[in-house]
């Protein structure tokens, strides 16, 4: 049995139980695939921009998307957060 912490994606806000092992090392969340560090203070990862938040989502948005497309289910058009030009 291993050893095991639980930490907030940064990016969903899921909870994900994390070996100790890959302590520091780069993980991706199982719910929306965001990769991040591992660490057990959820402090260190929060984004110090929002804009570096919002292209975190986007570009989870684009995996689910292309994953949806690739599964042969169609995905809904996703707005952009600056709104129509």
């Amino acid at each position: 049995m291993s050893i095991r912490f639980n930490q907030s994606c940064p990016t969903c806000g899921r909870r994900i139980d994390i070996r100790a092992s890959l302590l520091g090392c780069t993980v991706a969340c199982q719910h929306c695939g965001a990769e991040f560090i591992a660490c057990i203070s959820d402090t260190a990862q929060t984004p110090e921009l929002s804009d570096e938040l919002l292209d975190r989502v986007e570009a989870a948005l684009r995996r689910a998307e292309s994953a949806a497309q690739k599964s042969g289910l169609t995905a809904p058009s996703i707005a952009s957060p600056s709104g129509p030009n």
